[in-house]
């Protein structure tokens, strides 16, 4: 699905760092337009075309799973989906990239219109975008494909129909309509688009253009008509290189092995096998009136969509998180352990027990200080005593008089030697309690 991971990473990742929105909405419109370019080429009547061919049919239960590298942020984009429906038939997906900071999660309903010669692909559902840093949420549709030269002329894709992006928590919209191509129109009409961005109703910006060449924004405030999209030769070169799973780890839901090796034939010969044992297990479900459960995704009720069962939304924590992987379907991060890293370094000569000593507790709360500390410190009651009683000396001292009851003053010791003495003491016995 060009919906996912497959586009070019930088524009999300230079959304995620605006710190202004608008120009968030932007950098996420030209990574939605920098999937649309590259179209995919086809055998008809033996000779090659730009368009698309009939696929084959999604079973229950089918899995799919890639990846993307990105070197320059040492980061890798999942891609994880399941056919969880087949009557209806429903696709949910889920990508992510914890490290670059952003997840897709949504699910697509599979609908066609045959229209004689040419036949519509309609993909009814959505896609959210998150920015985990910043916990903001696009919500994304799509266009469908419009497949013409079913039975005479030559085979062509279109994409048609209108599209929205649109943030809820900073209220922007985008709006977009993919325009099929009319009867009497010349090539340049071919693959036209146009929109608008708005933000709580108020025009922004309009688009226009094309969306597989040269795409321009219009600025309403000041006026200015830039190239806002244009698929270069450079762009078309950052393109990353799809990595799927090994085939001999993939699972028996995932069958590639017969299309991967070039052999059409067999591969619609094994997929007439797999339907009709696909038909036997419906028919034994039915008879045990039980009910498919798919096995990475369940249906979320309350957002009525399909979620990833192990979805991981929280932003990457550059100090324990270190990479993020996939294993047999689930997303997991490897994390180094932060209380082996705040631990002191030890040695023979003197080693702590913090889990005897509880140092780190005495040091916060001084009422659990004296319920921690060490039995053969059997001075320390004494010596804390004497050391309040040798602080206030330093400070004070007694008036004795006959006439008068006992005061405290708060004149200085009489003698240098006294207050030098007083001090010394006080020091010495501080020193002890922490022996």
């Amino acid at each position: 699905m060009s919906v996912c991971g497959c586009r070019c990473n930088s524009f999300v990742l230079r959304a995620a760092a605006e710190d202004d929105p608008y120009s968030r909405m932007k950098q996420v419109l030209k990574w939605y337009l920098s999937g649309f370019y590259k179209k995919p080429k086809v055998e008809c009547s033996g000779r090659t075309a730009k368009g698309i061919k009939k696929p084959y049919n999604s079973i229950l239960g089918e899995k799919f799973r890639c990846c993307w590298f990105h070197p320059q942020t040492n980061s890798h984009t999942f891609y994880i989906a399941e056919q969880v429906s087949h009557h209806p038939p429903v696709s949910a997906f889920h990508v992510s990239n914890r490290k670059d900071g952003f997840c897709i999660t949504g699910s697509i309903l599979a609908r066609s219109r045959f229209y004689g010669n040419s036949l519509s692909a309609i993909l009814d559902g959505n896609a959210r975008l998150t920015f985990l840093t910043r916990e903001e949420d696009y919500i994304i549709t799509m266009p469908y494909a419009h497949c013409k030269g079913l039975l005479y002329g030559t085979m062509t894709m279109e994409l048609g129909g209108k599209v929205t992006i649109e943030c809820e928590k900073t209220g922007y919209v985008t709006e977009l309509e993919f325009k099929l191509k009319p009867f009497f129109g010349g090539s340049d009409t071919l693959n036209q688009i146009s929109g608008k961005i708005k933000v709580a109703g108020e025009l922004l910006a309009s688009l226009d253009g094309h969306w597989d060449r040269e795409v321009y924004l219009n600025d309403v405030q000041g006026g200015d008509r830039d190239i806002f999209w244009n698929p270069t030769s450079d762009i078309r070169r950052q393109r990353l290189k799809r990595h799927i799973v090994l085939f001999e780890e993939q699972t028996e839901m995932e069958s590639e092995s017969a299309i991967h090796d070039g052999n059409q034939n067999q591969a619609t010969d094994e997929k007439y096998i797999i339907e009709d044992a696909q038909r036997k297990s419906a028919k034994e479900r039915k008879d045990k009136d039980e009910e498919w459960m798919p096995q990475l995704f369940i249906y979320d009720d309350f957002q009525k969509e399909w979620r990833y069962k192990h979805e991981d939304m929280r932003p990457w924590n550059p100090l324990t998180d270190i990479a993020q992987y996939e294993k047999d379907g689930m997303l997991q991060t490897v994390k180094r352990n932060l209380t082996s890293m705040l631990a002191p370094r030890t040695n023979l000569a003197h080693k702590i027990d913090y889990k005897k000593n509880n140092t780190l507790q005495r040091i916060v709360t001084p009422s659990s200080w004296l319920k921690t500390i060490k039995t053969n410190h059997i001075l320390f009651i004494p010596t804390l005593l004497l050391s309040c009683i040798s602080f206030s000396y330093a400070h004070t001292h007694f008036i004795l008089d006959d006439n008068q009851p006992t005061v405290f003053s708060t004149k200085p010791p009489r003698t240098t030697f006294q207050l030098f003495t007083t001090i010394f003491l006080h020091c010495f016995t501080i020193c002890i309690s922490f022996l």
